[in-house]
């Protein structure tokens, strides 16, 4: 009975500090069940951003570069894998994207990504720069600029992009 007695008033301290304390931050998350939109964020993870290679890349390794860049965002739908490939100082010409760099990007693709049916169209590569066109379900036909710095790419466009006009052979991937 000591015994009991004793345990109790040892352990009556770390009780208070089991009980849970209010805050003044509350997270959505724990007030509401993660709907689709919400939980498709946790399937990508955010890789850290590419580094400028030094000395750059020569056009070819820059072209193999895009290659490997459209295969995990178009074909393999890697949104991570892909990412690997975006600057930190990357600029987003899309209108619907108001803040640069690749953590703004990454979260607006990542709440569709995942849910969207895409039909790779083509791909070109031209000194700098790489055109994705393809066919997304609920958007239509959509045509991606981008242009590569040492490596990685450092801008984007999509709005009102044409795809460019090229020779049909090695440039030109269907």
């Amino acid at each position: 009975m000591r015994l009991t007695t004793l345990l109790s008033i040892l352990l009556a301290p770390l009780s208070a500090v089991a009980v849970p304390t209010p805050t003044t931050t509350t997270s959505l998350s724990s007030r509401f069940p993660p709907t689709n939109v919400r939980s498709a964020k946790t399937w990508v993870v955010t890789p850290p951003p590419c580094v400028a290679m030094s000395p750059p890349p020569s056009e070819r390794e820059t072209r193999e570069r895009f290659d490997k860049f459209a295969q995990a965002l178009i074909y393999q739908r890697n949104l991570t894998k892909a990412f690997a490939y975006i600057s930190a100082s990357y600029v987003n010409h899309d209108p619907a994207i108001t803040t640069n760099g690749p953590d703004a990007a990454l979260d607006a693709l990542s709440t569709f990504w995942n849910f969207t049916t895409i039909t790779p169209i083509r791909q070109t590569f031209k000194v700098d720069q790489g055109w994705l066109n393809y066919k997304a379900s609920g958007m239509g036909v959509i045509v991606d600029r981008f242009r590569f710095e040492a490596g990685c790419i450092v801008e984007h466009w999509d709005a009102g992009q044409v795809y460019p006009r090229t020779r049909v052979g090695r440039q030109d991937k269907k």
